[in-house]
């Protein structure tokens, strides 16, 4: 081999002036690539920026995928607890994360797609069926945000489905969706209606309240409502608090609040002096043959029969206990968790 060499000694040192050259450039192009920013990288800083888990992610293969010797990136994980830190393998890592957590983790993959589409000014429709469900706040409010820009970006679209009311006054109210724009869905046994959302927006003040004297059902349903008020400003030892509250369980009061003390109350709190028709009609009664109407009612929103439905279940329920406990001092005497 020496002789060899000896020989063909100008092709081995023109061989070694080759091999150091890619070897100085291949140093520069790797020193090049750590200093570059792939997709995935983004995706990842947006992540760990906007979502509260207790681990951090990192990409540990970056050089490899960005000069194409590998085409996946890996991604490394490091636990946090308080001022500790280890690296954990993801499915020790899995073991341990809440199912919120965990989806966090999943909407990773979500980001990506739609930065990428972002990049490519691909124009897309995204379809978020309760993407935002068992999230805790902080994680819910990140994602929220994240479907704000969406929205706000150029040939983005998204229609959002959720059964979450929460999550759907959310969106609304961050701009995401506009009013006109929400709508909900009721279902019967041959189709399939969207009406116009209501409720979002305040619907004591821009509908029961409006409405109090000529609509009976949403006229009881403002009777919680009310009646929280008066417990906030006066307590629950005022009068007008312990009528709205045998309107609520049954009290040996109950039977005689009639529809003019419901108006009297209504007034002196909200400053208003209507009348209501049939003031001498008792509550109870007013309850029970509103419930029936509930009954009847077609399927759609109507949060009010919720409400009329649920007190009337409850007098219902309490007044047929107490007639096979019978009258007691006991029963009297009951103020709290009857």
């Amino acid at each position: 081999w020496r002789s060899y060499f000896h020989v063909k000694i100008d092709l081995y040192n023109n061989l070694l002036a080759k091999y150091q050259e890619v070897n100085k450039r291949r140093t520069e192009i790797e020193e090049a690539a750590r200093k570059e920013r792939t997709q995935w990288e983004s995706v990842i800083e947006i992540f760990n920026n906007r979502f509260h888990v207790p681990f951090k992610l990192e990409a540990e293969n970056r050089v490899a995928v960005i000069l194409g010797q590998d085409p996946l990136l890996s991604l490394g994980f490091t636990f946090k607890d308080g001022e500790d830190t280890a690296q954990v393998e993801r499915n020790d890592l899995m073991r341990v994360l809440s199912t919120g957590e965990k989806k966090a983790l999943y909407v990773l993959n979500i980001i990506f797609e739609v930065e990428a589409r972002k990049q490519a000014k691909q124009k897309t429709i995204f379809v978020l069926d309760d993407v935002a469900d068992s999230f805790d706040y902080k994680n819910k409010y990140a994602i929220v945000e994240y479907m704000r820009e969406i929205s706000e970006t150029q040939d983005f679209y998204q229609i959002i489905l959720t059964h979450n009311f929460d999550f759907f006054r959310t969106i609304s109210s961050r701009g995401i969706v506009k009013y006109s724009q929400c709508f909900m869905a009721s279902k019967t046994a041959d189709k399939l209606t969207l009406n116009q959302a209501q409720g979002i927006k305040n619907i004591f003040v821009n509908d029961w309240k409006r409405n109090f004297y000529t609509d009976a059902k949403k006229r009881l349903a403002s009777v919680p409502f009310i009646r929280n008020i008066i417990e906030y400003t006066k307590g629950d030892s005022d009068p007008d608090y312990v009528k709205l509250t045998a309107l609520l369980h049954w009290k040996s009061e109950s039977a005689a609040v009639l529809q003019k003390d419901l108006s009297d109350i209504f007034n002196k709190v909200f400053g208003d002096s209507g009348v209501c028709s049939e003031p001498e009609k008792k509550l109870v009664d007013v309850i029970e043959d509103e419930a029936k109407r509930c009954l009847e009612a077609t399927e759609g929103i109507n949060f009010e029969n919720k409400i009329v439905l649920s007190m009337a279940i409850r007098l219902a329920a309490e007044r047929y206990m107490i007639t096979k406990i019978g009258a007691s001092p006991e029963l009297e005497n009951i103020n709290a968790n009857q």
